[in-house]
Order: C-alpha cells, then sequence, then structure tokens
C-alpha cells in the first residue's frame, strides 16, 4: 500500500502554484478589482459569476456554488481523486513526490482490480487482432476501411475471435480475476447454468475499440461485429468506471491537440474518428453510441470554446447534430456543422475524396447552426414552384426572427434577399408583420391581482420574523468567514457559542474549524481546505464562498461587533423556537387540547416580544 501524501508536500504546491495560472487555461479570466472572474466552466451561464482569489488562492461560482482551492478545482474540472490531482499539479510545477504516494494507494481493491483486467483485455485482443490467424478476418476488415498498420497500434484496436466464447474469460481467470467482477466489469456475461460453461465473452466476434477516460486508462469497449451478428455496434454496459454519458472517445489523445488549436470536432463514431485522425485531424473526438448529453457538452466546454459537428449526413444524423449544437450553445461554446454530401458518413468521405478534400470542403466549410438550419428547410420545398417558395421564405423569415441578436437577424435576412433576388426592405416588412401576428396571439387576457382582503397575520410580527432570519443568516456568515481567518476570534466565538449555529452546514463547519485549530494549524483557508478534504469534502464549496466575502480584517473588528453576531444568532435560536412552539400549538389545536394551545401561546408570546426588544436594542 502506498503512503498518504505529507502536509508539506500538499502546502508546497499550494504556495507555488497559481490557482489563476491553473484556471486560465480552462477558463478566459479578467481582473475586475482584486478578484479574476470568468464564466463558469461547471454550469451553463451568460454573465460571468465565477471568480478566482489570487490572495487567498481559490475559487467560488456565485451562481452554482462551486469552490474549492486549487487542487479541488483540478479534481473538479479533469474528474481526478485528490491524489490524482496533487500528481498533476506536482508534475507541472517540478514537484517531487514521495515514492511511498501512489495513485493506486487511494483506491480499493476492486477498482485495482478492474483496472487491471481491462488493460489486460486491451492487451490481449490487440494482440489476437496482429496474430496471423487469429486476426487474419479482421484485420482484411481494416484493410479494406483503410485503416492503416500504424494507426491500428496507436489506438490498440483488438479483435475477440468468434469461435473462442471463452477465451478472454480463461484468460483472465487463470490471472486470478472472479467471475462476479468480470462480470461487473461488463467483460463476460452468463446464462441461467450452474456450470462454469454458462459464463462466454461479451464481444465475441467483433473488433474492439478501448475507450479510455482521461487519463489514458482503459475504462470500457466498443465492439463492432464483423458477421450478421447483432447489434452492429455494442459498448460496454454501465460500470463502476465506465459512464457512457460522461466520456468521449478519444479525448485522453486529442486533448492536447484541441487546446493548440482551440477546436475540437465532434464525430458520431469511432471509424470517423480514426478515419480523421489518419488524415491529419488529431482533435476529433466521438460520443459513445448515444446523443451528446449534458455531461459531454460540459467536458467539451473544458477544453474549447469552439466545435464542428460532423455527424452523418442521414436525418437523424442532421437533426442530431442539431440537438448537440443546442446543448454546447448553452455551455456558451461557438459551434458549426460540417455538412456531408449525399448520405456518406465522415469516413466513407475521407476514404473516397481525401484528407485534403475533407479538410477544405468538409471542414472549412462548416456553418452556424442558423445556416444549416435554414439549409435543411429547403430540402422540405420544391423550390421552383412558386407557392413553395413563398411558403420557404415565410418559414426562413420566422426563423431568422427568433435569433436573440438584432445583427444576426439583419445578416440572415441579407442573404436571403440576395439569394432569391429580393428587396431587403420587403423582407424587413415581411419579418414585421410575422412579429406583430405573434404578439399578438400571445397576448392573453391577464387576470388582474387581487388583493387578499382575508385575515392578515399580524405584520408588525412578520416582519421581526424575517429580520431576526435574515440578521442571524448573516451573522453565521460572517462570523465564520472572520473565525476562518482568525484563531483569536475562533477560540472567543467557541467560548460564547460552541457550535451552535441554526443552519446545519455553519454548525458543521465551526466544529471542524475548532478541531483544525486544536490539531496546531494556523489561519489559513487553503490549508483549512485541504483539511476538510480528507475529513468533509462537501463543506469545501460553502468555505470557499465565506472566504470570497468582503470584510474588515479580524483586527479592525471590535469585540462589540462580535457580540452584535452572537447576540443575532441567538435571537435567531429563539425564532426557530417559536416555529416549533405555534407547529405544536396547531396540533394541540387540532387535537382539541385547547388549554395547553392556551399556555403554548402564552410561551409564544414571550418569546416574540424577547425577539422585539433585542431588536429594538439593536
Amino acid at each position: 500500500m502506498g503512503g498518504r501524501i505529507p502536509d508539506e508536500v500538499i502546502d508546497q504546491i499550494r504556495t507555488q502554484v497559481d490557482i489563476v495560472d491553473v484556471v486560465s487555461t480552462y477558463v478566459q479570466l479578467k481582473k475586475s478589482g482584486r478578484n479574476f472572474f470568468g464564466l463558469c466552466p461547471f454550469h451553463s451561464e451568460r454573465t460571468p459569476s465565477f471568480s478566482v482569489s489570487p490572495e487567498k488562492q481559490i475559487y467560488h461560482c456565485f451562481g452554482c456554488g462551486v469552490g474549492g482551492d486549487v487542487i479541488r478545482f483540478v479534481m473538479d474540472i479533469e474528474q481526478l481523486t485528490f491524489v490524482e490531482a496533487v500528481k498533476h499539479l506536482a508534475e507541472q510545477a517540478g514537484i517531487p513526490l514521495p515514492e511511498s504516494v501512489s495513485v493506486e494507494s487511494q483506491e480499493n481493491e476492486e477498482l485495482r482490480e478492474m483496472r487491471h483486467a481491462l488493460e489486460l483485455t486491451a492487451r490481449l485482443y490487440h494482440h489476437l487482432l496482429l496474430h496471423e490467424e487469429y486476426g487474419r478476418v479482421a484485420r482484411q476488415y481494416l484493410e479494406s476501411r483503410q485503416v492503416r498498420m500504424e494507426t491500428i497500434k496507436e489506438f490498440q484496436l483488438g479483435y475477440a475471435p468468434l469461435s473462442d466464447h471463452q477465451l478472454l474469460f480463461r484468460f483472465l481467470k487463470r490471472r486470478g480475476f472472479q467471475p462476479a467482477l468480470l462480470e461487473k466489469i461488463g467483460l463476460i456475461t452468463s446464462r441461467s447454468s450452474p456450470s462454469m460453461d454458462r459464463f462466454y465473452d461479451r464481444f465475441r466476434g467483433r473488433i474492439i475499440f478501448p475507450i479510455h477516460d482521461t487519463q489514458g486508462r482503459v475504462i470500457g469497449f466498443g465492439g463492432r461485429s464483423l458477421g450478421n451478428q447483432e447489434p452492429k455496434y455494442l459498448n460496454s454496459p454501465e460500470t463502476p468506471l465506465f459512464h457512457k454519458g460522461s466520456h468521449l472517445f478519444n479525448l485522453h489523445r486529442a486533448r492536447t491537440h484541441i487546446r493548440k488549436k482551440q477546436q475540437a470536432v465532434l464525430f458520431e463514431g469511432y471509424m470517423d474518428v480514426i478515419s480523421a485522425w489518419q488524415a491529419g485531424i488529431y482533435t476529433g473526438i466521438a460520443t459513445l453510441g448515444t446523443s451528446l448529453t449534458e455531461q459531454q457538452a460540459k467536458v467539451i466546454k473544458r477544453n474549447t470554446d469552439s466545435v464542428i459537428i460532423c455527424y452523418d449526413a442521414d436525418t437523424a444524423g442532421q437533426a442530431a447534430a442539431e440537438r448537440g449544437t443546442d446543448l454546447l450553445r448553452k455551455y456558451n461554446c461557438t459551434v458549426k456543422i460540417a455538412q456531408m454530401p449525399g448520405k456518406m458518413d465522415p469516413d466513407d468521405y475521407i476514404r473516397c475524396y481525401g484528407a485534403s478534400a475533407f479538410q477544405e470542403e468538409v471542414l472549412a466549410g462548416a456553418m452556424s447552426l442558423t445556416a444549416f438550419k435554414l439549409e435543411m428547410l429547403k430540402k422540405k420545398y420544391h423550390l421552383q414552384d412558386e407557392d413553395d417558395r413563398l411558403k420557404y421564405l415565410t418559414v426562413a423569415i420566422d426563423l431568422i426572427s427568433e435569433l436573440p441578436l438584432a445583427i444576426e437577424q439583419d445578416h440572415y435576412l441579407r442573404r436571403l434577399a440576395d439569394e432569391f433576388h429580393l428587396s431587403l426592405d420587403a423582407l424587413k416588412e415581411e419579418q414585421r408583420r410575422i412579429k406583430l401576428r405573434k404578439k399578438k396571439e400571445k397576448k392573453g387576457d391577464k387576470q388582474p391581482a387581487k388583493w387578499n382582503n382575508g385575515k392578515q397575520e399580524d405584520a408588525k410580527h412578520l416582519v421581526v420574523q424575517a429580520r431576526s432570519a435574515s440578521l442571524a443568516e448573516t451573522s453565521e456568515k460572517h462570523l465564520l468567514a472572520l473565525m476562518m481567518k482568525s484563531q483569536a476570534i475562533a477560540a472567543w466565538v467557541e467560548k460564547e457559542l460552541g457550535s451552535q449555529f441554526q443552519t446545519e452546514t455553519y454548525e458543521a463547519l465551526a466544529a471542524h474549524l475548532y478541531r483544525y485549530y486544536q490539531v496546531g494549524y494556523s489561519a489559513d483557508v487553503g490549508r483549512f481546505i485541504g483539511y476538510l478534504e480528507q475529513i468533509d469534502p462537501s463543506l469545501i464549496p460553502k468555505v470557499s464562498e465565506l472566504a470570497m466575502l468582503d470584510l474588515p480584517d479580524p483586527d479592525q473588528v471590535s469585540e462589540a461587533a462580535l457580540k452584535d453576531y452572537v447576540s443575532h444568532i441567538k435571537n435567531g435560536m429563539i425564532l426557530s423556537e417559536i416555529e416549533r412552539k405555534e407547529k405544536e400549538q396547531q396540533r394541540l389545536i387540532q387535537a382539541g387540547e385547547s388549554i395547553q394551545a392556551a399556555q403554548l401561546g402564552q410561551e409564544i408570546a414571550m418569546l416574540k416580544r424577547k425577539i422585539q426588544r433585542g431588536l429594538i436594542m439593536d
């Protein structure tokens, strides 16, 4: 077993690695005041709410709530474990790690066995493909698809023979792997039988495409049948390591090229990616047998803002391209769609017309989503017929009118006018009429809001309650933020309040913070985040949020101000007690216990007066 990473190594990484430099490789940041801001890479937004503090070496998104230090950022953006992220940053900064530390040491035994089994499977199937006898039919197929030997080796393509349905099973069983584990990661399946003969290899009779995570580790496989076997394409099932909606084929290999060129080409199939690679297009990636998912769109966004979607020319492929474009634009990616001629797919086109034609005609000619939709719309009308042409123009103007920017609308209306030799003024007049008609259709009879003239609660009490709750929560936030900056303030609060914070999250944070100082650590937000990483990582985003608060330095905060915070928090406790008693009073009234309900009412009234007096004194 490997050892734990020493605190001094983690501190060295946090000291030597600038979080702004690391985040800037994924997010375009702009300085505003003391911090840097950009569009959050973890959720869709159009107004920057993602903040990075060079002073505190932390980040926080005020939109979705994520946050932490540089290690947590790399963990989230690259989907790495803590040790993997530390290793990644250490390598970048040239910081040596102790020999006792290994990524594998942090994984449980079962996951390590899974990774080992998958790696051995990839090697075996690749060996079988290159084997003179076993792999002959598979190599002939790949040769017919013009896949070169260096490409076969680069992608570690393999073959699972159809003739022996237990070849992989026996191979792995001899190496000590249990059938249950092999079945769990989708390498074998089983029939209802008590004998060992019930197990058989999942991918038999197929060309094998290894699928990797972003670290280049095999996590699953795609298989393409060579005969009439159905389904034609078969992927690994969902496993503890493989989630087809989260990964992208070839991303680990293409990522460096994507970031360098600042563009990715998104294909539908493995063979499209492989053919593109052979053609010198090293930025190709593909989904794993499904439409583009939200998680995959996020992964793409983390690597580039520009995407060309290059799907098959059939109806399903074009519809998928539209859906994918909408999803990527949601994450502020600039998206173009490459049109394939006829019914061809990218692999067919490259083999037929060559690499240069694909680059110059298909990719260079990729068009915006609006231009693509207009082209697809044309196919629904017979444009030589005058009536059909007018119908097309009406629908096209309607589509253009939905664009968010006036400059975009003007651009496409001009293109339409030029293409059909029409007056731009006439098209704009028709656009005005369409918008006016839509506005009338949307306009409904809105019922005026009615004032509730029923029984009103005590307005003064409601205001007092709301103010008390708001003050209590704000006070908890400010007090915890100051406690993270000052061990002296934390000690004072522990004596005055302990962990009696009303918000459960803040109560947990306070308890961890007291313990953090008791262990001997000094006031340091980054180190406290590292401390929580090993104890309760779920609290880290809240720490980054509190650390981003613009508060005075602890030595400028008076004891009177601290006492006010504590007073507001205690008022919040009283408010919680009132709410609890009011619920109990309602229960008693419904149960017909009028005397007990009246007694509880007196207690509630006394607590309310106590809060009102406290707020008047403030």
